[in-house]
């Protein structure tokens, strides 16, 4: 086994994978999570794409991605992958939130796409890469104190990087060219999930040809807007669900006109019924 490569998980609420590939696969699935992400970079030749923005990674970068955000590694060239992710609810550190101070704010208050990385050198010099290594060696050595000692080192963790983003949020953001217009749709899409949207609707919001503007979609996001705009309502119609509002009308405020295919696209986004996952 790689010496570097590791897991561990505490229950449902948290989880974290030192992983580690000789070769970077040669493609990976866009994806998106009802948990929050850390993903910290050690190697290989990535670009890494959230809603529409495109983030070249060195060494050391740090991305946090919150529960809204669809994103995707691009490969540019195999070679050595290594990474160190992080997936977790918000109920692992609840008893830890404050009045005057959330620990989710550097996941939270973004738009969509914005401001995910954090440079390498700000990582480095705020010790973030030691949190990393102590989560490591109490995950490894399974004591009685281990899963206190990572809580404690991760909620470290998230305190250092909140203070980095309130410090960095400002300065310009370390990313590909990006087409404005894919960022406007993308922004009138998650606003309007409960409407209908079309591609003639969003032609002539936008004024482009829909059909330039599928060919645009896809080369920005990885997907077609028809999945991305599914994506998004099964997204939002899990945290009605487990709210408690009923299936049929999470179902209408989340833009399906019919049950039916309402059904049809949750069953195969999630792998079960809406009444399934309400239960």
């Amino acid at each position: 086994m790689d010496p570097h490569v590791f897991t561990y998980s505490y229950e449902d609420q948290f989880d974290i994978s030192h992983s580690a590939t000789p070769e970077a696969p040669a493609e990976y699935p866009i994806h998106i999570h009802d948990r929050y992400e850390i993903y910290y970079f050690l190697s290989g030749d990535v670009t890494y794409f959230i809603e529409g923005q495109g983030y070249s990674l060195n060494k050391h970068d740090l991305l946090v991605i919150n529960t809204g955000e669809l994103h995707r590694p691009i490969f540019n060239s195999s070679g050595r992958y290594e990474r160190i992710t992080v997936h977790f609810r918000p109920e692992y550190i609840s008893s830890f939130q404050q009045k005057d101070y959330n620990l989710l704010y550097c996941f939270e208050r973004r738009k969509l796409g914005h401001h995910n990385r954090i440079d390498g050198s700000d990582i480095i010099d705020n010790h973030i890469d030691r949190y990393f290594e102590n989560i490591k060696k109490y995950a490894m050595e399974c004591l009685r104190e281990s899963d206190l000692m990572i809580k404690t080192y991760f909620l470290q963790m998230l305190v250092s990087l909140n203070r980095i983003f309130a410090e960095k949020k400002t300065a310009p953001e370390n990313t590909m060219a990006y087409d404005e217009k894919i960022v406007g749709i993308l922004d009138y899409i998650n606003n309007h999930l409960h409407e209908q949207i079309t591609l003639d609707l969003l032609e002539e919001k936008f004024y482009v040809s829909k059909y330039y503007l599928c060919h645009l979609f896809r080369k920005n996001t990885g997907v077609t807007v028809g999945e991305y705009i599914a994506y998004k309502r099964i997204l939002k119609a899990k945290e009605l669900l487990i709210r408690g509002t009923p299936v049929l009308e999470t179902c209408h405020a989340v833009g399906f006109r019919d049950y039916s295919n309402f059904y049809k696209t949750f069953r195969r986004l999630e792998g079960v019924s809406p009444r399934e996952y309400k239960q």
